[in-house]
């Protein structure tokens, strides 16, 4: 931004949040002495003031080593929850159903489960092989 002095009104460039680019806008609201609300000329959108110039910090991307580690984590951790039990005696997994801790579930899509919690009125955690689920469930 130039060290022009700005009121509301006048014109200035920003980064349009709808046209994803550098539009002349229409200052709508100020803070201080720096634009706050902008008006675009091109869609008419009204959103935040957004230097032309300013860039986005990048994102830090996770490693395939540190998802993999993730990854078997979690699936030692179900190991360790199901080890022992017999998956043919396990509940065949119903919204409907009625369940307590530590009961096993055989769901259709993520497979042997344990319920680690019931939770009123209608939830319940169950650890599957890939992770953590939140479903429901009856209260018995």
């Amino acid at each position: 931004m130039s060290d022009k002095e700005y009121t509301a009104g006048d014109h200035i460039e920003a980064k349009c949040t709808k046209c994803k680019d550098v539009t002349n806008h229409t200052i709508v609201a100020m803070v201080d002495d720096k634009p706050a609300k902008v008006e675009c000329n091109t869609c008419s959108g009204i959103h935040k003031y957004r230097s032309p110039t300013t860039k986005k910090a990048a994102a830090k991307s996770r490693t395939s080593a540190t998802k993999a580690a993730k990854i078997n984590k979690i699936e030692t951790e179900w190991e360790d929850l199901v080890q022992g039990a017999d998956p043919t005696t396990a509940t065949t997994y119903s919204m409907k159903m009625s369940v307590k801790n530590g009961e096993l579930i055989n769901h259709p899509s993520f497979g042997i489960g344990r319920v680690i919690s019931v939770t009123k009125p209608n939830k319940m955690e169950i650890f599957f092989r890939d992770g953590v689920k939140l479903l429901r469930c009856a209260i018995g």
